[in-house]
Formats: structure tokens, C-alpha cells, sequence
């Protein structure tokens, strides 16, 4: 069912609420993975984004109230949809609750909609099989233009998705002015999060005012650190 989205204005949104604490990026260890789950327990975070090959690191985890996600195909979507699947099974093995998957954008470049849209139906009816009802496509912003971006977006709304993840760029950055006003001509009955880096507590401000609802970062240290700072100035 779609939800109406309406705007927050800045200072009215707890910083832990937004945020998703991300360790989805190169080089990330094990011993990673008990950082993350702990700063989002001290913060009151209350879902982190994990590899899946790690998803068994969290298990200490399991009854803290902490919810687990995690990216599948990150970040090409250049995967064939069966390992995709087994992926997605997997993490719902683990008791994943949310799953942001990249689809292989290439064949909608290539005006193989067919085949996009094909992909799109097998992921969302094998997760609800599974018992997955948060999954969420992706879209990088840097490969389509606007017109493009929300044709996509009425294609996953079609397919039974409806929230869409926009990300920054393969080596994810900060989400720049031209990118939050694109934001802004997205049908407003289409739930947006992110998947960006921030610099400060301002970034996630301005996600928040131009209709993002969530943010997974990597940067979730700078922003929570930043947002308990000014509660203690108030």
C-alpha cells in the first residue's frame, strides 16, 4: 500500500530516525560489523546495513531491537536474477528485514524493458515467497537523466515497489543541489531513500527537506556524533 509523503522541515526530525548505519563498502572486515551494530545501539539507530557475507557476524545482536539490512548486487546489478534470488534467501535466513537490491539498469539503458521489468516481477514475487515485505530497488543517478529517472520509478511503482532507493554514484558521494531538485519532481506518492555519503549533520538536513525519508550511510558516525553535540548545546 502507498503511503502519502509529506516534508519535514529541518530541526524536526531526530538524526537516528533517518539514518541507516551502513557498512556496505570495499575493504570492510568482520570485526566491522560489531562497530556498526554497537554505535547504532548507543545512538538509538534503529536498522544497520550489513554485506551479506557478514550477516552472521550481527547474530549477537538478534534480540536487541536492532534490524538488519543489506544490499544485494552492490552496486553494478550486474548479476544473473537466479544468484540474486539465492541472496535475497539467504539474508532472509539471517532474519534480514529490508533488502535494497540494484537491478541491472543496463537492460532498461538498452531499451530491453522486457527483460528489466522481468527481473523486477521475480525479485518482488521470490521475496514476498520468502517473507520479505521491505525490498527496494535502486537507482544510481549518475547513469540516467531525469525524464529517465522517473520513467524508471514508474516502473518499479508497476512492478509493486513503492519506495525507491536513489543512490549517489558507484563511489558514493554527497548529493549535490541539481540532485535534490530531481528529487523533488518525483511523484509525491513515492517514498525516497538514499544511499550517499554526508559531511555533516546540514547534508542530512537537506536529503530530509528535498523528500528522502531515509538515508543509508557509511558516514552515520558524523552525523550522529554532530546531532548529540547539538542536543547537548540546547
Amino acid at each position: 500500500m502507498r503511503r502519502d509523503v509529506g516534508r519535514r522541515e529541518a530541526g524536526f526530525f531526530k538524526p537516528a530516525e533517518v539514518i541507516i548505519a551502513s557498512e556496505v563498502r570495499p575493504g570492510v572486515k568482520p570485526s566491522d560489523i560489531n562497530g556498526v551494530c554497537t554505535e547504532a545501539l548507543r545512538h538509538g539507530v534503529r536498522v544497520v546495513c550489513i554485506p551479506s557475507v557478514y550477516l552472521g557476524e550481527a547474530a549477537v545482536f538478534e534480540n536487541t531491537g536492532l534490524k538488519l539490512s543489506t544490499m544485494i548486487s552492490f552496486p553494478t546489478g550486474l548479476a544473473p536474477v537466479d544468484l540474486k534470488m539465492m541472496e535475497i534467501m539467504l539474508a532472509s535466513e539471517h532474519g534480514v528485514e529490508e533488502i535494497y537490491f540494484y537491478p541491472n539498469l543496463g537492460n532498461y539503458l538498452d531499451s530491453r524493458i522486457v527483460e528489466f521489468e522481468s527481473e523486477l516481477s521475480r525479485i518482488a514475487e521470490g521475496s514476498q515467497l520468502v517473507g520479505l515485505k521491505s525490498v527496494k530497488p535502486v537507482v544510481e543517478m549518475d547513469m540516467v537523466s531525469e525524464k529517465q529517472l522517473r520513467e524508471i520509478i514508474s516502473i518499479f511503482r508497476t512492478s509493486g515497489f513503492d519506495t525507491v532507493v536513489i543512490s549517489s554514484g558507484f563511489g558514493l558521494r554527497n548529493m549535490g543541489s541539481e540532485e535534490l531538485r530531481v528529487l523533488n519532481t518525483v511523484e509525491q506518492d513515492v517514498m525516497i531513500e538514499a544511499h550517499c555519503r554526508l559531511r555533516s549533520l546540514r547534508d542530512l538536513q537537506s536529503l530530509v527537506e528535498n523528500r528522502v525519508c531515509k538515508v543509508c550511510t557509511v558516514d552515520y558516525k558524523i552525523v550522529l556524533e554532530e546531532g548529540s553535540e547539538k542536543r547537548l548545546e540546547e
